[in-house]
This record gives structure tokens, C-alpha cells and sequence, in this order.
């Protein structure tokens, strides 16, 4: 289950006309126009990037960057993120790694306890999703994988009444490569219906198919107990349920961090 999240909102505005775009060079340090929940200290600028994570947490803390579509929940996305590990924590229960989450939602709009988004904390469209990650497997392997957040079970009294929900994390693939720390890796992911293609400095490294999500929300995660940097994320999407052209938000903070081969 997971546990003490903490979490950075950044609420995208969209006109329902053309494409908006949205830069953030990741200068300001009071961070104007992002939205902190809880402890603040897990978050920090450096050299024009975000750091996910310092100090260093506590193992079971997760530090999340979400990016809530507000009223226009996408199902279609082109997401991508530079991704660098600073520090790194092995978890033997739960694969652990930092990286693009998809199709968030809370499980109260998951089980039907609230109707609309605007009833609850958009800052819950975390609870449940798919997660593409950089890190390691629960045997320790280094790699890419892919992951679903997803309710293991629901537990009421006598009376019918909800006692707890039980969310699990199930890896769905595992791709092994040789990540090191303190170098930077381009992670991308297309979604098309319930197709996802995942890649690595633009190289496919996993596909997968699975249908539990058809939309929900973007966010960005350090994962358990790790000091992560993010930069040049880009999201290009399509709002679920609409007919209209493909739409793209971006931030644009200069050149691509990679490491070259």
C-alpha cells in the first residue's frame, strides 16, 4: 500500500481551441504556480531541474510530481521525461524505481464513492494507475519496467459498509539493462487504447497491453526512498471522449540531459 506520499501539483490550463504551451525552466525557486502539498523539503531546484526527494526520505515515502487535466481526463498520451537516480533503495516486496505514472485516478472515483472529480482532492488521481519506472525488480535487477497500482481487494463489516481498500502493486513487464547512478535517461511512453510502448534514449524496450485504465491523469514519481532528478518532461495527449485534434502541452527547459553512448 503506499504510504506518506508527498506530493507537487501543477494544474495545465487548456483552451478548448488550439494547443496551449506550457514552459517551466525550473528557476524559480519558490516554484510560482505549482501547487506543494505536505513537506515541502522533499522538493528542491537545482541547476534548472526538479529534485524528487531531499532529503533523503524515510524508504516507505514516495515523493510525486502530479499533473492533474482538470474536467478532461486523457486516455491517449505521448509522455516522455529525463530521468537521472541519485540515490537509490532496494525494496524486496515491491519493484522501486523513478518514473511516469498514467492514467491516474482516486479509488473513491474508482469505486464510485464520488461522481465528479470536483468532489474530492485532485491531488488523489495517484492512488491507482499505471507506473513506468527506471529501478529495480524485487530480486534487485536493474532495468525498465511497467507496473499497475490497481485496488487487491475492498474490505466491508457485517452492515455492507466500506472498512478499507487494499491497493497493491503488481509488475506487469521487467526489461533488464544496466542503469547507473548519476546519469541521465530518457524515458517515454506512448499509450494508445490499451497499448503501451515504452522507451529508453528513444530505443523500445517493452510493450504491453492491458485494459484496466482507459484515462486519467499524468503524474511523476521518485518511488520509495530515492533522490531523483526530472527534467525536459513533455506530454502530448488527447482528451478522452472528444473530437477534436491531437493536443500538446510541453515544457521546454533547453536541451535534452543525456548520456551519450
Amino acid at each position: 500500500m503506499k504510504r506518506g506520499t508527498v506530493l507537487l501539483m501543477l494544474v495545465l490550463l487548456v483552451s478548448s481551441a488550439s494547443a496551449e504551451i506550457l514552459r517551466h525552466d525550473f528557476n524559480n525557486l519558490d516554484l510560482e504556480g505549482w501547487v506543494i502539498r505536505e513537506d515541502h523539503q522533499t522538493i528542491a531546484i537545482e541547476d534548472g531541474e526538479l529534485i524528487a526527494g531531499v532529503p533523503p526520505p524515510q524508504p516507505d515515502i514516495t515523493t510525486l510530481v502530479l499533473l492533474p487535466f482538470k474536467g478532461m481526463p486523457a486516455g491517449d498520451y505521448d509522455v516522455a521525461v529525463s530521468v537521472r537516480l541519485d540515490l537509490f533503495v532496494f525494496h524486496p516486496v515491491v519493484a522501486n524505481g523513478a518514473g511516469i505514472g498514467l492514467r491516474g485516478h482516486s479509488t473513491e472515483k474508482f469505486l464510485g464513492l464520488v461522481k465528479s472529480d470536483k468532489l474530492q482532492d485532485s491531488r488523489a488521481l495517484s492512488d491507482l494507475g499505471y507506473y513506468f519506472f527506471i529501478g529495480q525488480n524485487t530480486e534487485g535487477q536493474w532495468g525498465v519496467g511497467a507496473s499497475i497500482w490497481h485496488i487487491e481487494r475492498v474490505a466491508v463489516n457485517a452492515e455492507g459498509f466500506l472498512r478499507g481498500v487494499f491497493i497493491e502493486n503488481e509488475l506487469l513487464r521487467f526489461s533488464p539493462f544496466d542503469v547507473k547512478l548519476g546519469e541521465w535517461y530518457r524515458l517515454k511512453v506512448i499509450a494508445r487504447g490499451d497499448l503501451f510502448r515504452i522507451f529508453v534514449n528513444e530505443k523500445q524496450v517493452l510493450g504491453l497491453k492491458d485494459v484496466r485504465y482507459p484515462e486519467g491523469t499524468i503524474y511523476l514519481s521518485s518511488g520509495f526512498g530515492n533522490v531523483i532528478r526530472f527534467d525536459d518532461f513533455e506530454v502530448e495527449y488527447e482528451p478522452a471522449a472528444a473530437v477534436q485534434p491531437r493536443r500538446k502541452l510541453a515544457t521546454m527547459w533547453g536541451k535534452i540531459k543525456r548520456t551519450v553512448q
